[in-house]
């Protein structure tokens, strides 16, 4: 089914689609284009590559930032693996979020060096930056890898997707932080102003543990009663 594109893209990503490219040329592109910032996405002979503006950089380093830093101060161990290529030879599908953590599946991880998409645990959350591209064609491989979460920012909303009988849904509660009010996610990247990112991530960790760690249970206090 076909879907609208955000109303306002800032800017257009450079984007050239090949289609017929078997999965071995799939392999041999991604090992030529490894080391350069060329987003690629391939989906049944279909080939997308894509190279990202600075704004689409930005905002995804914020998002990054900002989850690392709330399991930072929630207590929540994770791996982030960043744009890591997700690949799958047998449902003949690959693509490179944005951001991608293993949070609840950290402990499976293993030898994080040596970590193989291909046979890993799926990353529990993704992070798809929309503001110069839109993603949603792309949330048919999320499903096809059973990413459990997906978080779209379009510049303006943070939408929370979560995977439900192998289909995408809205949700107000994130999986792997569902004592966050997402909804005020968006803010802290809207607002970021012409400060560092030094003053706007100590920033954001106040407000984290202003608002949200109150919330967390107190598990020392309730063994002791």
């Amino acid at each position: 089914m076909a879907t609208a594109a955000p109303a306002k893209l800032q800017g257009t990503a450079q984007r050239f689609v090949l289609h017929d490219i078997s999965w071995e040329d799939y392999q041999t592109f991604l090992k030529v284009l490894e080391d350069r910032p060329i987003r690629l996405t391939y989906d049944h002979g279909t080939l997308e590559l894509m190279t990202p503006l600075p704004i689409h950089e930005r905002y995804k380093s914020l998002f990054t930032r900002m989850i690392e830093s709330l399991a930072d101060e929630l207590e929540i161990d994770y791996y982030s693996f960043g744009s890591m290529t997700l690949p799958s030879k047998l449902l003949e599908c690959g693509l490179e979020p944005d951001a991608c953590f293993h949070i609840a599946s950290a402990g499976k991880v293993g030898d994080w060096k040596q970590y193989d998409a291909e046979v890993g645990p799926p990353p529990d959350l993704a992070v798809e930056i929309d503001v110069t591209s839109d993603s949603r064609p792309r949330l048919g491989i999320y499903t096809a890898l059973k990413i459990p979460e997906v978080w779209r920012f379009d510049g303006e909303k943070l939408s929370v997707l979560i995977l439900r009988n192998d289909k995408y849904v809205p949700s107000k509660k994130s999986l792997s932080f569902p004592l966050v009010p997402t909804d005020a996610l968006a803010g802290f990247v809207q607002n970021y102003g012409d400060g560092t990112d030094r003053a706007w991530a100590k920033a954001f960790r106040s407000w984290v543990r202003e608002t949200i760690l109150p919330r967390v249970p107190n598990d020392r206090e309730e063994d002791a009663t």
